[in-house]
């Protein structure tokens, strides 16, 4: 059966009783792309659903999951933010487990879980900087970054080893408006 996508899509916080939706799209796309992830399809298809359903916390604590659902409410698409909890670095998230389902892939779904990422970090009190990492060889990932305002800023060699073969991670960084480095971005 072919999965026809439709638009538009309707973005939102992931709440704990949305990951028996989630942990399937997770699954979808450890398969399907087995290179953008660090986490692999075999261990996480024993994760229990409540292993995702407590990473779906209250925005307001810096760190949080938003899920982009089409018309029919069907998630499909995830994109995670979250906030570092030490002190020293409390300044700082991490943009994480960006997924669109195959058959969503090329309508903007992507760009709108990464804008309402931005907005909702902007909203974050002390909330500086944005980074992430994506396998350097994803070219349309990398552009997506770069369009919405994240800069690579290293690559790591072999950061992740999938049957035998190498991927190396790009590092980027988004300044945000409260950044003291933001008008030198």
């Amino acid at each position: 059966m072919t999965v026809l996508f439709q638009d538009p899509v309707r973005i939102e916080v992931l709440t704990p009783a949305h990951a028996m939706a989630y942990k399937p799209l997770r699954l979808q796309a450890l398969q399907c792309f087995p290179d953008a992830f660090t986490s692999d399809y075999a261990t996480a298809s024993n994760h229990p659903v409540e292993a995702y359903a407590a990473r779906f916390k209250d925005p307001a604590t810096g760190s949080f999951f938003l899920g982009a659902f089409d018309a029919t409410g069907q998630l499909v698409g995830s994109l995670g933010c979250e906030r570092e909890d030490r002190v020293q670095q409390r300044h700082c998230a991490n943009v994480v487990a960006m997924m669109v389902a195959p058959h969503a892939q090329r309508h903007g779904v992507g760009r709108q879980l990464v804008n309402a990422c931005i907005s909702q970090a902007e909203a974050l009190s002390g909330l500086e900087q944005l980074t992430l990492t994506v396998t350097a060889s994803n070219l349309h990932a990398v552009r997506l970054y770069e369009r919405a305002g994240f800069r690579a800023y290293g690559l790591l060699p072999r950061a992740i080893v999938v049957a035998g073969t190498g991927y190396d991670k790009l590092h980027m960084v988004r300044l945000l408006p409260s950044s003291p480095l933001f008008d030198a971005a």
